[in-house]
């Protein structure tokens, strides 16, 4: 973790105020504003959110035992600085019409506790909409850039949201070092941009809980302004979309964050070989090759289960061939495959051309997969998802696999509009 120049964010420090993201050298820092001293209200606005305190957490929002550690108004330099995005200052909030911003922290001193939670709500108030969702998109591209994981907030949070988490280490006063994960989630409400975020050992952190009060904090914007603001995406001038009739990048046919169950967060992505693709298997590998085995591409969510009963890996797999000869081929191989290792096939999906569902139990490891393999023209995808043993839940994979092929669809414009 970085001691940087907020004094009163150094964990050593006696006053123990939360970063809620700051990481890395370059990283995000939520609540720096609490080394300032309190700004003076904003100014009133055009827009419908004008009292920023009105619109964050209260300490009766959130767990039993925590104390208020900063309750203070942003100004626009104190806004930047909450943000610790390295070049940002508070002329980019003021040219993007911001007019004030609150926020408050939290933090929780149980003796039990490795290091204090902590946790912080704040939000910025912008002349218009547009305004909000730019800086939303400026620091979610940047946590980005510095690393941090893309994580699901589940159900639409907002007009629009990016959910993050970031895993580090904090080396306490005795020299020994802790495991530690920060999760935020960044919302923008009509002209309002609100940030949630947490630090905490990381078997203890809970992004679920998270999730749940940056709704709260949307329940209060929304009760000063019920309807909220959508910034349509600037497109290009209409052009005619050229299609094709087979896939040609397996990277934009998996399952994307918003896909995935709340609170997961993407592990992993990277290109795969044939033979891992394969699993491993040096048969089907070769198989693959023989029917023309083009490129593949991976992408792996991950969720740490509060009760031990949801799913806790989603892992997304494409493969492309040369045509759809070869695929169909290639599909046959790993249903063999996939019997050979033990597991059970249990129907269809309604997913791609072609669907098999298959269960495999691992009793010893606690752990049960399921799987969905279909094709789509030359594509040939894999959907799997670990539960623990005894609680699989069939329907929540079909379903995952279902959404990934609606993307395989969209690739060639197969995909009806909804009506």
């Amino acid at each position: 973790m970085v001691h940087g120049r907020f004094p009163c964010l150094d964990y050593r420090h006696p006053v123990g105020t939360p970063r809620l993201l700051r990481v890395a050298n370059v990283g995000l820092v939520v609540l720096a504003a609490a080394c300032v001293p309190a700004a003076a209200s904003p100014a009133a606005l055009p827009s419908h959110l004008t009292i920023a305190n009105a619109l964050v957490l209260r300490l009766d929002d959130v767990m039993s035992g925590a104390t208020m550690s900063v309750d203070t108004a942003l100004t626009a330099d104190d806004a930047a600085a909450s943000l610790g995005i390295t070049g940002l200052t508070g002329d980019a909030f003021t040219q993007n019409g911001f007019v004030g911003g609150y926020g408050r922290a939290f933090v929780w001193r149980d003796a039990s506790l490795a290091i204090p939670r902590l946790m912080a709500s704040t939000t910025y108030l912008f002349a218009d909409p547009v305004g909000a969702h730019d800086m939303l998109s400026h620091v979610a591209r940047a946590a980005d850039e510095i690393g941090m994981d893309r994580m699901s907030v589940g159900v639409s949070l907002g007009d629009e949201s990016a959910g993050l988490q970031l895993d580090g280490t904090f080396t306490n006063p005795l020299g020994t070092a802790i495991s530690v994960t920060t999760t935020a989630v960044l919302f923008r409400h009509a002209n309002a941009l609100s940030l949630v975020s947490s630090l905490a050992t990381s078997d203890a952190d809970d992004p679920g809980y998270v999730i749940a009060l940056a709704r709260r904090q949307l329940g209060r914007q929304r009760a000063v302004a019920q309807a909220g603001v959508p910034v349509p995406a600037l497109v290009a001038a209409p052009r005619v979309e050229q299609y094709g009739t087979t896939h040609s990048l397996a990277s934009p046919l998996l399952l994307t964050i918003k896909d995935v169950p709340a609170g997961m967060r993407v592990r992993n992505e990277a290109a795969l070989t044939a033979l891992e693709f394969a699993a491993g298997s040096t048969q089907t590998a070769e198989l693959f090759d023989q029917h023309g085995f083009v490129s593949a591409y991976s992408r792996v969510f991950t969720h740490q289960s509060a009760f031990g009963k949801e799913a806790t890996l989603v892992r997304s797999q494409t493969a492309i061939f040369k045509d759809s000869a070869g695929a169909h081929e290639a599909y046959l191989d790993y249903r063999d495959f996939a019997k050979r290792v033990g597991a059970r096939k249990l129907g269809a999906a309604d997913a791609g051309d072609e669907s098999l569902v298959f269960r495999l139990d691992d009793y010893e490891a606690d752990t049960s997969y399921v799987e969905v393999l279909f094709l789509h023209r030359n594509a040939v995808s894999l959907v799997e998802v670990r539960f623990p043993v005894r609680l699989a839940n069939e329907s929540l994979t079909a379903d995952l696999a279902k959404a990934q092929a609606s993307y395989q669809l969209a690739d060639l414009g197969l995909l009806k509009p909804l009506r």
